[in-house]
């Protein structure tokens, strides 16, 4: 999950590419805050709950692996959501800055992009909560 988190958080940081000082201050504080964090956290929950001592299914049979999995949903979610908004926020800034014909493309990638987001985020979040959680006895 660490390779994952860092990235989503070189993607993300990629995408920032072009914006202003600010804008890049403000948002890469917060993909590199976060994904700090969660590693961090990450990396206490699997000392705390033995998984580099425990065989990879006893810990996953003890239960722990739900502990972690409490611990990842909220900031596959949060990473989710900053992708997305990162993305929309610069197709719109193209948007705005072009004046020609060619710039209602921009906005239709935005629609493209929300709407495939709609339905692949569901997909991906049952992928991830099926790594986790048990659905079955």
């Amino acid at each position: 999950m660490e390779i994952f988190t860092l990235l989503f958080a070189g993607l993300t940081l990629l995408l920032l590419i072009g914006t202003t000082k600010k804008f890049k201050l403000y948002t890469g504080g917060i993909v590199v805050g976060a994904a700090a964090l969660f590693i961090i956290g990450e990396l206490i929950i699997k000392v705390q709950t033995g998984f580099y001592t425990l065989g990879k299914q006893e810990w996953y049979n003890q239960g722990y692996a739900e502990t972690m999995g409490k611990w990842v949903m909220p900031f596959f979610l949060l990473g989710v959501a900053i992708f997305l908004i990162i993305v929309n926020i610069r197709m719109i800034q193209q948007f705005l800055k072009r004046k020609d014909s060619i710039r209602w493309v921009w906005m239709a990638f935005v629609v493209v992009i929300d709407a495939f987001a709609v339905f692949i985020v569901p997909v991906l979040l049952f992928v991830v909560a099926f790594m986790f959680f048990p659905f079955a006895p």
